[in-house]
């Protein structure tokens, strides 16, 4: 009943991370925790039907990707990870939103990891 709200407040501070304290790392982990919280409260077996596995790799792979991609943006604008976009705070929210997909999925992909560890023993 709460990941909905922890989902939200993730995207909260992962867009506002420039603006105030927190930031990408900050709310990669609170994702993370959603998944988490639904695992413990379900069950591993129920929520991986519809969070499976390959999904959080993706993701981490995806977002590592759009990170490459983004620094090679800015060398062609002009310099490394340079800041391209007219808005507010230019590249960083777009970074730090890359950067929470980034952490959430690799604290899932953890999770899950230790999970299938302990479910074999």
């Amino acid at each position: 009943m709460i990941s909905p709200f922890l989902v939200t407040y993730a995207a909260y501070i992962m867009l506002y991370g420039h603006l105030s304290p927190g930031g990408g790392f900050q709310g990669g982990v609170i994702l993370a925790v959603a998944v988490i919280l639904l695992i413990t409260a379900h069950g591993y077996k129920k929520v991986r039907k519809r969070f499976k596995f390959n999904w959080a790799s993706l993701i981490e792979s995806s977002a590592g990707a759009m990170l490459v991609l983004l620094g090679i943006a800015g060398i062609a604008f002009g310099a490394f990870y340079s800041n391209f976009l007219p808005t507010e705070g230019g590249i960083i929210p777009s970074f730090n939103v890359i950067v929470g997909l980034e952490v959430g999925a690799a604290f899932t992909f953890v999770f899950y990891i230790l999970l299938r560890w302990v479910e074999s023993d």
